[in-house]
Formats: structure tokens, sequence, C-alpha cells
């Protein structure tokens, strides 16, 4: 009645709006008879539901609050720098280090903010995703295995770099989930673990940067209209491949971190506490107009990389690393730090109260500004308010890491997301007059993602009504007979196993890991390189 291995399949940004049309259908039978075989549902994300915060709380079966991970960038209160985030900020545990502490065999493939790796005994294995530098000699625990994967499969990338021609991206993200598939595949046979994860991103990349052309009136909706659907396809593909490796012992779970929608309007939140003088600037906000490259510019710099010896590409690279790191702290380097109220960083629209303006008993005040003023604001090109929901910290999260949060977290209504400061400079489009810009991407994401399981123990045939994402890690360890520990905060999904599985072996909870220290997030040089790396994919 439990499983004696579990295999869980990421597909990031993965949503039922795209796989039940497709299901439907009949192009997606894996994941059909999948969903027939165990228990699924709609798996609501974190606040705010972007990648790292996401991951993170699968991770560690933690809310962020708890966990300590708020944003893909954070900001520093004393010292105004904005970093990306990582593993050592991580407060909480990861699941394959707990199974590991208890003597079993575990590891992670490509989850988004696993660098620096964890280190696991018992055979098990890290190998870091999103949020890696692009150029760390070794980052993969423990570091034979990357040696080893090199040989065979080539440089280890969460997913294709970004390519101007659309078709050629689309390509090579096809490329990208085969590619993940055989790494996967072949880590299963030569590793074999009590608790494997291994995360594809392809879905969430074609989301992003393909969701326009499934309108029937753009002009290249003929040639790309379908090609979310298409990597869905070959998920659905590779998804089959991973399930006949498994054994019948096995339970296997398909996680995604959040959903996915239409994005068509860009807010620019940091006019806005411009206009309302929360903010002062003691520069021009002309300084982050960056200069979008031409057409020939562009394909320079791709003859360039076809010809160019590589220890001239390496020196190039790391220009262009330490350039898109300055960029990350352009805005916060023209603010007025000691007339300055507040300001908003991150790519999920948080807004940081300034210590040394806003006095503790203040705040109240200021959030309430805050929540009635944005929640007021209605863009004119289409009578709709950009804002959904403004929340004070407090109100969304609980747990030893609150304060390292942003102190107001806001949620864009749909179609709407913040235009982040960085992104004036590097799309090229100079500061927007206004509060409304266009953003390079047209899909965002949602709250709501998936989450399925079958094997043993399993109800089949159940629809899961309320699980949320800290959920799924305590409800993959009591499938694989493993006690819950008290640090999580995600609770057993008890309606995804049969009566008689419940009967025989009711969820225990025991002492969990002690919380690990807040670390204060990447240095510069490993900024630069991890800014590299998501240029790279589109990210910056």
């Amino acid at each position: 009645m439990k499983a004696q291995r579990l295999v869980v399949v990421g597909w990031d940004g993965a949503t039922f709006d795209v796989i039940k049309p497709l299901i439907a259908a009949g192009r997606l039978p894996v994941l059909a008879r999948f969903l027939e075989d165990g228990a699924h549902g709609p798996l609501c994300s974190t606040v705010p539901p972007v990648t790292p915060v996401a991951w993170t709380s699968f991770a560690t079966g933690a809310s962020p609050g708890r966990h300590g991970i708020f944003d893909a960038l954070t900001l520093d209160p004393a010292t105004h720098e904005v970093r990306f985030v990582s593993a050592a900020m991580r407060r909480a545990a990861p699941v394959w280090s707990v199974l590991d502490a208890r003597g079993r065999a575990a590891g992670a493939v490509n989850v988004p903010v696993t660098w620096p790796p964890d280190a696991l005994g018992h055979g098990g294995f890290v190998i870091p995703g999103m949020f890696t530098p692009s150029d760390a000699a070794t980052f993969v625990h423990p570091p034979e295995l990357q040696a080893e994967i090199e040989a065979r499969f080539g440089v280890c990338r969460d997913s294709p770099k970004l390519d101007p021609d659309p078709g050629r991206y689309l390509r090579n993200l096809l490329a990208g989930v085969d590619a993940r598939c055989e790494l996967t595949l072949w880590l299963m046979a030569r590793r074999p673990l009590d608790y494997f994860c291994s995360v594809f991103m392809e879905s969430d990349r074609v989301q992003h940067f393909f969701w326009a052309y499934r309108d029937p009136a753009h002009p290249l909706h003929g040639k790309l209209g379908g090609a979310i659907e298409a990597v869905y396809e070959r998920l659905d593909a590779a998804l089959g491949r991973i399930l006949a490796a498994c054994p019948p012992d096995t339970a296997v779970a398909l996680v995604s971190d959040h959903g996915a929608g239409p994005l068509r309007r860009a807010i620019f939140l940091n006019r806005w506490l411009l206009d309302q003088g929360l903010l002062v600037l003691s520069g021009e906000l002309t300084a982050l107009a960056g200069r979008k490259p031409s057409a020939p510019r562009r394909a320079l710099a791709a003859l360039a990389r076809a010809i160019l010896p590589e220890s001239v590409l390496t020196a190039r690279r790391r220009a262009k690393s330490r350039a898109h790191a300055r960029i990350n702290n352009l805005f916060s380097a023209i603010v007025d730090w000691e007339r300055t109220a507040c300001v908003s960083e991150g790519i999920a629209g948080g807004i940081f109260f300034n210590p040394a303006v806003v006095a503790e008993a203040d705040r109240p005040a200021l959030t309430a500004r805050l929540k009635a003023g944005l929640l007021a604001i209605v863009d004119p090109e289409t009578g709709r308010h950009p804002f959904a929901a403004v929340h004070a910290r407090e109100e969304l999260y609980a747990g030893q890491a609150v304060a390292d949060a942003p102190d107001v977290v806001t949620l864009c209504g749909p179609g709407y997301q913040v235009l982040v400061p960085h992104e004036i400079a590097l799309y090229g489009q100079g500061a927007p007059a206004g509060l409304f810009a266009p953003h390079k991407w047209s899909g965002r994401h949602e709250q709501h993602g998936v989450f399925a399981l079958r094997g043993p123990g399993v109800a089949a045939g159940v629809t899961l009504a309320d699980a949320a994402m800290p959920d799924v890690t305590p409800t993959l360890l009591y499938a694989l007979g493993e006690a819950v520990p008290d640090t999580m905060d995600g609770r057993v999904l008890a309606a995804a196993f049969t009566p008689e599985t419940l009967a025989a072996r009711p969820p225990a909870v025991t002492a969990g890991p002690a919380a690990g220290a807040a670390a204060p997030g990447t240095d510069g040089e490993a900024a630069a390189r991890i800014a590299d790396e998501l240029s790279d994919l589109g990210y910056m």
C-alpha cells in the first residue's frame, strides 16, 4: 500500500487550460490515461506565483514565510543592492535532503533555485536548474556526475537559449524536451533512487513567448499558432517514455509550479510611486533607457559567435555578464534614498519600504495608502484595474522569514504584469512616459498549476479540489511511506489515497530539521553569471 520509489516529473507553468482541450482532442494520450489512473487537480501556486518562490515551496513543503524565497530578485534594505536569490538563502530543508538524512537515496534535476547544490550521500545528486551561474566550472553534486553528463550530453542548460527566429526557437524547445527526457532516462537507469525529480522548463518558455500567436488575427498564427500545443504533445511523449521506465512499485507525480495565460499590458509601478511622491529620484529615468540591437548588429554578433576563438568569446561573455549585473542596480542607483518612502523591485511587483524614511509606527498608514491607491488605478485603454489585490506581507506570510519579504505584495489582474526597472534598459524601449507599456512576453503566470499522482495506494479517478503547492511534498512523502516533518506547512492530500491505504497507514508527523540561517543572496560575480544565463533564456 506504499510506493518503494517515487518519480516526480515537473512541467514548469503547465496549465489545465491548455491540457484539457488537448486531452479532449485526443492529443495527450499518455497524460489522459495517467489522470484516469490516479488523483489529480488544479494546484494553487504561491503568492506571488513565480518560479523561484513556487518551486522552493515544492522542494521544502513550506510557505514563503518559512523558506525565505519571495521573488527572483530581492532588495537589501541596508545597501539597497538588488540581488538574485539562490539556494543558499533557503531557510527550510528540501525533500531530497530530508530523505537523505533518513538514509534514502534522493536526487533532483533542473529544479529552479537549487544552486549551490545540496550535498547528498547514498548515491543521491543535485543538478541545479534556473538561477545557476552560466559559467560555473562545477555546479553539480557530486562533481564527478557533471563530468559524466557533459561527456555524454554536453553542457547542462535548463532549456534552450532564446532565438530571435521564433520558428527556430520552437524547434529548439521541442529538441530541448527530447534532450531533457534522454538525460532523465539515463539518470534513472544509471543511478536508481528512492526519490527522483526532473523538471522540464519548455512548457513555461513557449507560453511566455508564443501565447500571442494563438490569436487567429496574428499574422504568424498559421505558422506558429499551435506552438504551445506542440510542446505539450512532445512533453506527453516524454512522459510516456518515463512511465515505461518506472518499475511497478513506483509512484509517479506530475507537478507544475503555476499556470499560464495571456499578457497584454505592463504597468510601471514605480511610475505611480513617483507620481505619488513616495519615490524620489536623484537622476533621470532616461539613465535606464537601453538601445535595442539593430538587425545588422544581431547578425554581426551571431557571426562573431561562429568564427571567434573560444578565449575571445569567453572574455566577451564575461563582459556581457558584468553589464547585465550592473543593469539590475541601475534603478537603485538613481533613487534618492534619503527622501524615498518605498520602491518596487523584483519580477513580482513587490514594494519595499525604506526604513530610513518610514518609521515602524508609519507602516500601517503607508500600507493602507498603497492598497487604496493601487486598487483604484484604471487602465484608460481597457477600462480594467491592473491590480487585483494588494496585501501587507503579514497578511500573506507566517514564519521566521517574513521580515525578508517585500513590505507590500501586489497581484496583477488578468492580462497585466508589473514592468521591472531593469527591463526598461534590456528591452531597449525607453522609459515609459506613463503608467502602461508593452511587454516583450505575450504570456504570463497564473495562479493555478497542475498536480497529478498515481501509484500504489493512490485512488483512481479522483479529482482533488483544494491542493496547494506546499501540500505536494508532504503528499509525496506519505506515498513513499515516510512521516512528514513538522517543519512543513503543507498537509497530506488524503483524498488522493484509497480509504484502505489511509486506514492501514495513517499519515504521521515527525520532528523536522532546524531552520537554516539566511544568506544574503548572490555576490556580484555570481549575480553577473546568473544574469547572463537568464538573458540567454529570454528572462533578461
